[in-house]
């Protein structure tokens, strides 16, 4: 059933303490076997809202934050700017995370959020688009794919939570091509 009417938006520091449950609930969920769960519950909703205070506080410049919302509830967020790869080019912008409440899945928002965060990186000037995702996470990758994600097959290993879980990561892109109507 799909969710009523969602509106993306940026994030205000507010939206710390919806964020911070977000995050926790959502990395349980989607990387439950992808993980150690001993990883998964050593992770706090404490501390990720409070991290999120801060970081909210003090984004660094070109880096945004927006929240999907229906009926005044925060259902998940994205964050978007210019790519972090060393090797990407100046018009590459990244989708740096995309997380919905495992409540709120397969209902749309995702879709909605993700499509904005799209338009907003093409508004800023990128012409095309980079993430990274789990090589695991067959969900992820299969939300992303049908949605004309390119895997190029890229890979690192970046350290999860607290620095005791290191994982494999392949590299996707999309190009940024919209048709005005």
């Amino acid at each position: 059933m799909p969710t009523a009417t969602v509106n993306i938006r940026p994030a205000r520091v507010p939206d710390a303490h919806a964020l911070g449950e977000i995050h926790v609930a959502s990395w349980r969920a989607a990387y439950a076997g992808l993980v150690p769960a001993e990883s998964l519950d050593r992770l706090s909703v404490t501390d990720r809202r409070g991290a999120w205070r801060e970081r909210l506080r003090a984004l660094p410049d070109g880096v945004t934050v927006l929240v999907a919302e229906s009926r005044g509830h925060v259902l998940g967020f994205a964050v978007i700017g210019a790519s972090r790869d060393r090797d990407a080019e100046r018009d590459t912008g990244e989708l740096q995370a995309l997380y919905l409440h495992p409540r709120h899945w397969r209902r749309g928002s995702g879709t909605r959020l993700h499509e904005h965060a799209l338009r907003v990186l093409h508004h800023e000037g990128y012409a095309s688009s980079t993430l990274w995702v789990l090589t695991t996470n067959n969900r992820a990758r299969g939300f992303y794919e049908h949605r004309g994600w390119e895997c190029l097959g890229s890979t690192r290993t970046e350290t999860l939570g607290d620095g005791d879980v290191r994982v494999e990561e392949v590299r996707y892109r999309y190009v940024l091509t919209f048709h005005r109507r």
